[in-house]
């Protein structure tokens, strides 16, 4: 194997542990060190690959399955299949924005860090399977009309809002007989953002 080869494998080894331990313990209770410990390798090699923790943390940050679970979600599902995952995913899942942002402890180079990741992975996509796949496009030139990003944007902030409220305020009301109902009428509203409705429910 090539030194080339063998720097590459390491540099994956790196991320693959860093992913697994940033996604099961706050940022400020991880170390360079027992990320290395997980490899077999120093944490000096880790730092001359990546310099610092929050370039490494940035670096491992992944929610291409968020988007890869919904690529063939038929456009008028979208909503309800968005809402039930929100619902009905552990909310320690490190696809969830909500539990990277709970878990990193308010640093800023961080919290930034999610936000890029995020709109690179999940948002910028939905943008483009709305411009895609929405049959309300063509209609953007009426006075309400929201384009493609302005659609994505309010859908994800949404979404966004009951993972937090799951997460934090009303976690139990998401296993009772009510949730289905719940599942169905907020989806609507998710579908009416993607469809650039404002206001409208299905």
């Amino acid at each position: 194997m090539s030194p080339r080869r063998r720097s590459e494998d390491t540099r994956r080894e790196i991320l693959i542990a860093a992913r697994r331990v940033f996604s099961e313990r706050p940022y400020s209770e991880v170390s360079l060190k027992e990320i290395a410990a997980e490899v077999g390798v120093s944490a000096p090699l880790i730092i001359k690959y990546f310099r610092t923790k929050e370039n490494l943390f940035e670096s491992q940050l992944d929610f291409s399955a968020a988007a890869a679970r919904i690529e063939e979600v038929p456009f008028s599902d979208l909503g309800v299949y968005l809402t039930r995952l929100a619902v009905t995913s552990a909310p320690d899942s490190p696809n969830s924005i909500v539990h990277r942002l709970a878990d990193s402890g308010g640093n800023r180079h961080i919290v930034d860090a999610i936000g890029r990741a995020y709109r690179e992975q999940v948002v910028d996509w939905l943008v483009k399977k709305i411009a895609e796949e929405s049959p309300e496009n063509g209609n953007e030139s009426t006075e309400d009309a929201m384009d493609a990003e302005t659609r994505a944007e309010a859908a994800m902030s949404m979404l966004a809002g009951l993972s937090l409220m799951r997460r934090l305020v009303t976690e139990d009301f998401f296993v009772s007989e009510r949730v289905e109902t719940f599942i169905s009428y907020y989806g609507s509203l998710i579908q009416g953002a993607l469809d650039g409705r404002p206001g409208q429910v299905q």
